[in-house]
């Protein structure tokens, strides 16, 4: 597995390879690799040629405490990574990808980006957009990674494709990749202790049970069953930051005749917070 730490040379090697007519696919990550990244490695094993991104984008944290602990796992990723035979490695600095670069951080997005994450992660998907376009235009895929948990910012991928490569890069959707109680796979899943894991696991219990009682688009149910929800997951110490309902398209307010719907949901386990959604 190739090595790259230099943007520059990064750039070198996929203009050869794009000259050389191979496809390039690339899953982008922060490191710290469980099985919900494994994944999209697995998806994309048939692929030409497979570039791996690791890179904790400081941009779209809001707390650089939280930044700066986000867990580093190098040797246990690297020997994910030889397993699934990916060819590439793209390890950037954070002065190449950061400091040399003039970012969109005051690109207007799409108002579902307003939203959900969006409201109480100010600035958090101008960060995710930046980097995301500049490592599309330093690697120039075919296909790109993405998993279904981190929904919003799917849709903000699939936008930035449209906007800015003129829907060249094909955005591979991955499902949700979920612990044995249920609980959605997350890097921040390490910082639970094994009480709070089977805590953060009632939440999507709840999701599923609130999937039954909506199903047949009985949406005018969920304004009650949502307060039911909160208020039982507070007596066990799990604050919701919000449970929402939307359109899995654009994320507008579904009405009845809307078929195509999630469950999205935010919540703190202690100061760890967490994030799921699941189809209706």
């Amino acid at each position: 597995m190739n090595i790259i730490n230099s943007v520059e040379e990064q750039e070198k090697l996929c203009n050869r390879l794009t000259d050389d007519n191979i496809k390039i696919s690339l899953i982008p990550t922060m490191g710290n690799l469980h099985l919900g990244h494994e994944s999209l490695l697995k998806a994309s094993l048939n692929d030409d040629y497979r570039i791996v991104s690791l890179f904790v984008n400081p941009l779209q944290f809001n707390n650089y405490k939280d930044y700066e602990n986000y867990p580093k796992t190098i040797k246990k990723d690297l020997k994910i990574l030889k397993s699934y035979n990916i060819d590439c490695l793209f390890m950037p600095s954070k002065e190449d990808m950061i400091l040399k670069t003039n970012h969109d951080i005051e690109r207007k997005l799409p108002d579902f980006a307003n939203i959900l994450c969006g409201k109480f992660r100010k600035s958090h998907f101008q960060g995710v957009y930046s980097i995301v376009k500049k490592l599309f235009n330093i690697i120039k895929p075919q296909k790109a990674y993405f998993g279904k948990k981190d929904f919003q910012q799917l849709l903000l991928i699939k936008y930035l494709v449209k906007e800015c490569f003129k829907n060249n890069i094909e955005i591979i959707e991955c499902e949700t990749i979920r612990e044995k109680n249920g609980l959605a796979m997350s890097s921040r899943n390490n910082n639970l202790s094994i009480k709070q894991n089977r805590l953060a696991a009632l939440v999507y219990n709840e999701l599923v049970s609130l999937k039954k009682s909506l199903k047949n688009n009985n949406i005018s149910l969920f304004p009650k069953l949502r307060e039911e929800i909160i208020r039982k997951l507070s007596k066990q110490d799990i604050k919701i930051e919000y449970l929402d309902i939307l359109c899995r398209n654009n994320l507008n307010t579904p009405t009845e005749k809307d078929i195509d719907v999630n469950i999205f949901v935010a919540f703190y386990i202690g100061d760890v917070r967490l994030i799921d959604n699941i189809e209706i």
